[in-house]
């Protein structure tokens, strides 16, 4: 891996070798999770896309406006891609961490808005490379989401689907462009062609060149769909997304496939089996996501070409059958997503619910009882209709759409009996109540940096012994030096570096002076009355930072058998804490609350003390 910068954005560039992240499934598979937690959950995407070279390119004077609007448009490109890639990171970091995703709908609505966007200037701002990267981002994303241990084949986590509904989102946003692009190209195309009896008039040779840089990201997306079609067959829940940025993903597809069908990919012919005349046809995005492991599964047949061929024009015959062959899939699955009804595809897909409803509220009860009576309702009039009407395409609609409304209401079924389940288990667990009278008080490193005065009065009420874990304390100090060289250094950082300082002096001066009501506490348990010397060596300790602090307040935690253990077995577990964990980090307080340590934020903590 490669580090270097950039000068004019002033932003890290990370390259990871393709040849050895992608080769192999474990290596793939190691190589990406790594990169993928590493740089912020991105994987092989990297602040690289923010400094794209064809970013510098992407518009062209308008009106002979001149180069100062030339400058300007660049700049305004620049900047909506670098927002973009800021919150495809946001994104994705949640769905990787699994932490804040109570605003994920938020956030993908932004991904999609600015993704839309971009896709509608000419050239694309995203480059063909670029756009696979961030295609196998959002594959990964699912894969990395899928339930550890299925209770059964069709199973998805919340995760997963909420990741399948994002890439699904932005797979549709291409075809749409896609879509547009090739009627663009039908209404100027020749008319000379009336003559023939060919129903395919548009040749792959005449393609725009920015419909050209989108097909290898579809194609992929749509091998991937061919490999995993549990994955998002039936369709995901959607997000709840407004309806500048909404797409229903399989009418986009449908449309897709109705234009898709003026083309003749016949061009350069195109054979299965080799021969010495022939020679083998790779296209460049399987080369680049050889190895991958979502995409290990999906079907990839040989394909040959004649050596005098032009083989541009024949890997892009390839994408245009390949996408052929998978909108027809599409078509022939055993729940069907798109049907060919009066000559022309349509979409027969259900209309996910929409993410954030409660299915175990009363109203969502009702809806569902509804919903059953539908179900109900719409065989009745099916068999009637089906007894009455000569034609044999509704009777397949009404079948389809009886099967559809059944399949739907046995999911909500499923799922509410799993919900049922989980709530019977906790139900039978043994209850445990904590005893909480508080002697302790352990800050984290952010307690320091935003309630330092908060700490201070907790301290000078002189109730509570405030312990401070010696990691903090090396954090602060790695906070408080800062990078002193960089002189236009973001206000925001400037403020951390200033608190963490006097944080830092706070505490030297009130070991200074001996305060027996502060500690400060290693890892290992041992109390320090002095911080003059405070560099630890961690080595050997497992977990991180977080973890360490942690093990601080568990030193308080002595908890045996013979004292909590109630003699009657119905009676519930009680705990006594004598220590308080004080801290806003989301992922520390679960930590501490799977470890039955009681934990606060300070300004709640002074609440309840009656300080401050």
């Amino acid at each position: 891996m490669r580090v270097e910068g950039d000068a004019e954005l002033g932003l890290p560039v990370i390259t990871i070798p393709c040849g050895q992240a992608w080769r192999g499934a474990p290596c793939c598979l190691e190589a990406l999770t790594g990169a993928y937690s590493a740089c912020v959950c991105l994987g092989i995407v990297t602040a690289q896309l923010l400094a794209s070279s064809s970013l510098r390119t992407s518009v062209s004077p308008v009106n002979g406006g001149g180069i100062a609007d030339l400058y300007r448009g660049i700049q305004a490109i620049k900047t909506l891609n670098k927002r973009f890639i800021l919150s495809f990171l946001h994104a994705h970091g949640k769905l990787f961490t699994r932490i804040g995703m109570e605003t994920f709908p938020a956030v993908a609505e932004e991904v999609l808005r600015e993704f839309q966007v971009l896709l509608q200037h000419s050239p694309p701002p995203i480059g063909s490379t670029r756009m696979l990267q961030l295609v196998a981002i959002n594959m990964f994303a699912v894969y990395n989401s899928q339930p550890k241990e299925c209770i059964s084949e069709d199973c998805r986590s919340v995760i997963q689907e909420q990741a399948t509904a994002l890439g699904l989102s932005m797979f549709a946003l291409l075809v749409r462009r896609c879509t547009s692009l090739l009627r663009e190209c039908a209404q100027v195309q020749p008319q000379e062609v009336e003559q023939e009896d060919e129903e395919d008039d548009i040749k792959v040779s005449a393609l725009p060149q920015d419909l050209k840089e989108l097909l290898p990201s579809v194609k992929v997306w749509s091998d991937w769909m061919l490999g995993h079609p549990d994955t998002w067959n039936p369709p995901p829940t959607s997000l709840e997304l407004p309806k500048q940025v909404s797409v229903d993903v399989w009418a986009t597809l449908a449309d897709f496939c109705n234009i898709l069908t003026t083309v003749n990919q016949s061009e350069v012919p195109l054979y299965k089996d080799p021969d010495d005349d022939l020679a083998l046809l790779s296209l460049e995005e399987d080369r680049l996501l050889s190895g991958f492991v979502p995409l290990l599964v999906a079907p990839q047949e040989p394909c040959y070409v004649e050596r005098t061929s032009d083989k541009v024009i024949a890997a892009d015959c390839k994408r245009v059958t390949v996408l052929k062959y998978f909108l027809e899939a599409l078509c022939g699955q055993e729940e069907p997503l798109l049907a060919f009804k009066g000559g022309k595809y349509v979409s027969v897909a259900p209309v996910p619910d929409a993410m954030g409803k409660e299915m175990g509220s009363q109203e969502g009860k009702q809806l569902e009882d509804q919903k059953e009576d539908d179900v109900r309702i719409e065989a009745y009039e099916d068999d009637s209709e089906a007894e009455g009407s000569g034609g044999e395409m509704d009777i397949k609609e009404l079948r389809a759409k009886k099967q559809a409304l059944a399949r739907k209401v046995a999911e909500q079924q499923r799922r509410q009996d799993k919900i049922q389940a989980v709530l019977k288990d906790q139900s039978q667990m043994r209850q445990m109540e904590l005893e909480i009278r508080p002697v302790f008080l352990v800050p984290d490193t952010n307690g320091f940096i935003d309630h330092l005065s908060g700490l201070r009065t907790l301290l000078d009420c002189r109730k509570f012994i405030l312990v401070v874990p010696l990691i903090v304390i090396n954090e602060l100090d790695g906070l408080a030096k800062g990078p002193e060289m960089e002189h236009r250094a973001a206000g925001y950082a400037r403020q951390v570096q200033e608190r963490a300082r006097k944080s830092i002096e706070f505490l030297e001066e009130r070991f200074e002076s001996r305060d027996n009501c502060l500690r400060a506490l290693t890892s290992r348990g041992n109390e320090l009355e002095s911080i003059s010397f405070r560099s630890e060596d961690t080595t050997g300790q497992q977990g991180n930072n977080d973890d360490l602090i942690l093990s601080c307040c568990l030193h308080y935690c002595n908890d045996k058998a013979k004292d909590f253990m109630p003699t009657n077995k119905d009676d519930p577990i009680r705990l006594l804490r004598e220590v308080v964990l004080l801290t806003d980090d989301r992922n520390l307080r679960v930590k501490a609350l799977t470890r039955n340590v009681p934990v606060r934020d300070i300004p709640t903590f002074l609440k309840w003390a009656q300080e401050g």
